[in-house]
């Protein structure tokens, strides 16, 4: 074996080298360390905010005393505050061609403007769709809100950071429910003891008639 090249490599590595290796090992390692170390706390910030940030979100609700009733909710379901509140609606909502008897206008004129604040867990509702018997005795829609759109929410949290979130609605998710009645079901037995109470006001009228003239007619 030559050892020529060995001994030479073992004469310029000398403890001067070995020591500057070892320095630009621990610098790059330093470099790569700070580097993951930022993208961490980036990355914690980002959690962080998604985590605490205002949330507000646009759905239809089946209105549950209301029939072929259905509501428009905006709420923020996050933990803080939601504020200048943009809402916007693709397409426009047409204006009603009786505005007297019509509620469209109210949900025009609510979010006409801004909204400043919008606290958590506070919810603004209005009437979206109100279904009445049309031809065929099909449910038609007695208000000119489109079935299929899409609001737009804009707004700010508290630090001015901005947010823009887009809910695609569609009227004929909840009319297509399909369900059944029971007579165990709370609202078939309230409408049943209704129904009872109206029979019972009749009889108790008809008694109270007797009791001032027992006689009856002369």
């Amino acid at each position: 074996m030559d050892w020529e090249p060995v001994c030479e490599f073992v004469a310029w590595w000398t403890t001067a080298r070995a020591a500057a290796a070892a320095g630009g090992t621990a610098a790059l390692a330093a470099v790569i360390a700070a580097t993951s170390g930022i993208k961490t706390l980036r990355q914690n910030r980002r959690d962080s905010q998604a985590r605490s940030r205002p949330m507000v979100a646009a759905e239809l609700r089946d209105h549950p005393y209301a029939k072929a009733t259905q509501i428009l909710v905006i709420k923020n379901y996050g933990p803080s505050i939601a504020r200048n509140l943009s809402v916007s609606f693709d397409p426009d909502i047409p204006d009603p061609a009786d505005p007297s008897t019509s509620a469209t206008p109210y949900l025009k004129n609510r979010y006409l403007k801004l909204i400043p604040v919008l606290t958590p867990g506070m919810e603004l509702d209005n009437i979206y769709y109100s279904g009445r018997r049309g031809k065929g005795n099909r449910w038609v829609n007695a208000e000119p809100t489109p079935s299929q759109v899409t609001v737009n929410l804009r707004y700010e949290n508290d630090e001015g950071d901005k947010f823009h979130d887009a809910f695609p609605l569609d009227v004929n998710l909840i009319r297509n429910r399909t369900y059944v009645t029971s007579s165990n079901d709370p609202q078939a037995f309230r409408e049943e003891v209704a129904a009872a109470l109206k029979g019972l006001h009749k009889v108790v009228k008809s008694l109270e008639e007797r009791l001032r003239d027992p006689l009856g007619p002369s």
